[in-house]
């Protein structure tokens, strides 16, 4: 009882948050002028973006599909693999950072769980690689901000993001040192636990290709999804081409620091108004952008996840069966 009452706060609590967010961003924005650029908006480049999803959720399945067959010993169906992705989506929207999308490792059969969690967790951590490295380059060509009244403040920061670009390129390039931190947690805090000890064995045969593999996959699927976002900043404003991957790329890293509302309602609508309005983009425009591409990348994936709840369980009890 008492667990069922803290996963009900914890809900409550993330849904007063998303709900305070989205109160403020709309007290903040013009909401007659919101109406106006959405009915207005170019429906071309909503419909481009559409198109993209698809796209999207196949490099999500390869990716997962590729990280499956590094830890399990017999070839797992297709069909199985996208209902987990699928489902993934769905459990990632009702959790901050989508942390929900782990979830997605339990339909899948004879793989020892603890060694695709490990795998399941480099992904999310591969995931980031692009928009920090991204992000943090982008930031300092935002105008209006303190320090672009310097060029020596600008060019110095513009250094500072490229060697943390780097540093960050090459420890994730190189997985020794992520092994090296998993393999002294469960020396010193996990000796004993056999749980551990086959999570750290996930970790441990993760290489240098693997890793080249796995943020290969994570590159271009950023470069979609943002992509998909600048697509959308053109369906309801008029910006330049650079400008508006400069303002989603500084957008999308600072909503990755900010997990804390349910499929990050109200986070990535508040950074795309704030930051494009850095940029002399309506901030209205930057919202219905921001609320489009939820509605495009989450909330349709998320909704044909739920459909698959009842398939999910039906492959489930199939495999356990052996007809498969």
């Amino acid at each position: 009882m008492k667990t069922i009452f803290n996963k009900r706060n914890i809900l409550i609590l993330k849904l007063i948050i998303s709900i305070t967010i989205i109160i403020v961003i709309f007290y903040d924005v013009d909401s007659d002028k919101l109406k106006f650029i959405f009915n207005n908006s170019n429906k071309n480049f909503i419909f481009g973006a559409l198109l993209l999803l698809p796209v999207n959720i196949f490099l999500q399945f390869i990716k997962w599909k590729y990280l499956i067959g590094k830890v399990s010993e017999t070839k797992t169906s297709s069909k199985l693999i996208l209902t987990s992705v699928f489902l993934g989506i769905s459990f990632g929207f009702i959790t901050p950072g989508k942390v929900g999308e782990l979830g997605k490792l339990f339909i899948i059969r004879n793989v020892d769980k603890l060694k695709l969690l490990s795998m399941s967790i480099l992904e999310k951590i591969y995931d980031v690689l692009p928009v920090i490295v991204f992000g943090v380059i982008s930031i300092p060509f935002l105008p209006h901000l303190f320090f672009t009244d310097s060029s020596l403040m600008q060019f110095n920061l513009l250094i500072i993001t490229m060697v943390v670009a780097v540093i960050l390129i090459f420890v994730l390039l190189h997985p020794a040192l992520i092994k090296l931190i998993v393999s002294y947690i469960k020396n010193n805090f996990f000796k004993a636990s056999s749980r551990f000890e086959k999570f750290n064995d996930g970790i441990q045969s993760f290489t240098r290709s693997n890793a080249r593999t796995l943020s290969l996959f994570s590159l271009v699927l950023f470069l979609v999804y943002t992509t998909q976002f600048v697509l959308l900043i053109f369906a309801f404003g008029e910006i330049d081409i650079h400008l508006a991957y400069i303002g989603v790329w500084s957008a999308m890293l600072i909503k990755t620091f900010l997990p804390i509302s349910l499929g990050d309602i109200g986070v990535r609508e508040g950074t795309a108004a704030y930051i494009f309005g850095l940029l002399n983009f309506p901030k209205e425009a930057a919202v219905s952008a921001g609320f489009m591409l939820f509605i495009i990348n989450i909330l349709i994936p998320a909704a044909v996840g739920v459909f698959l709840i009842p398939f999910a369980r039906f492959v489930k009890g199939y495999l356990k069966n052996g007809k498969a």
